[in-house]
């Protein structure tokens, strides 16, 4: 109904509610008879009630995660690997996307076919020379891009809220990306969840990628990765 015939049809049941009331006053047999015709009058003038809105669920967003460690020195490890992660697969896309890489790695953290911990999983296959899950480590830029103290800073604040129970659910239980401009194989067997900025993201097909499988328990401790200079990590 548009905006027009909307006023016609408030006016119309106005008009006939005052109709209603003048017949009241000056018909009605009786005091009660009265009182209802003029009920029905203020019924008639009183605003359609506005039905709530309904939240949407998104039944593929991934469950928050709060991170548990045991130490406080386990914590602000667990937050400088995720946030490297965040800065050197996403410093340059926008926050909605390094929300999204923070995302996939602790997605991974809880799916039993990754390990159960943060700097686990950022640095899975770090002792290759090939096979790191994510690029930075083994193409150098870990040690030859030390990231500028503001710009770790900004990379902290996005892995501490992430790590603090904030869920990007535009890429719900995704546990792959790339970016937009390289074509890997195994893009074919995953399901596309969403493209932010650079990057496109990906889930298991079916069942496999839903959120009821992020079952894994969070080691609770951050296993340090050999032949890394973790001092980049301890600041």
């Amino acid at each position: 109904m548009n905006f027009a015939i909307a006023q016609q049809r408030d006016h119309f049941n106005a008009a006939f509610a005052w109709l209603l009331l003048v017949a009241a006053l000056l018909c009605a047999p009786s005091v009660r008879l009265a009182a209802d015709t003029l009920n029905l009058a203020l019924a008639q003038l009183r605003p359609a009630p506005v039905s709530a809105a309904v939240p949407v669920v998104d039944p593929w967003a991934a469950p928050p995660f709060v991170l548990r460690a045991t130490s406080i020195a386990e914590r602000r490890l667990a937050v400088n690997c995720l946030a490297a992660a965040v800065y050197y697969e996403a410093g340059t896309e926008p926050v909605a996307g390094q929300r999204a890489v923070a995302q996939v790695v602790l997605n991974r953290v809880r799916d039993p076919r990754f390990p159960p911990s943060v700097c686990g999983v950022v640095f899975q296959g770090a002792r290759r020379h090939v096979g790191c899950q994510f690029s930075f480590v083994c193409d150098g830029s870990f040690r030859r891009r030390p990231p500028h103290a503001r710009q770790l800073a900004h990379a902290r604040s996005v892995a501490e809220q992430a790590l603090a129970g904030r869920v990007e659910p535009e890429v719900g239980t995704a546990t792959h990306y790339h970016a937009s401009y390289v074509h890997p194989a195994w893009r074919h067997r995953l399901v596309e969840v969403d493209r932010i900025g650079q990057h496109i993201f990906y889930r298991q097909p079916g069942a496999a990628g839903a959120p009821q499988l992020l079952i894994a328990r969070y080691a609770g401790r951050e296993r340090h990765v050999a032949g890394l200079d973790w001092s980049l990590l301890r600041a």
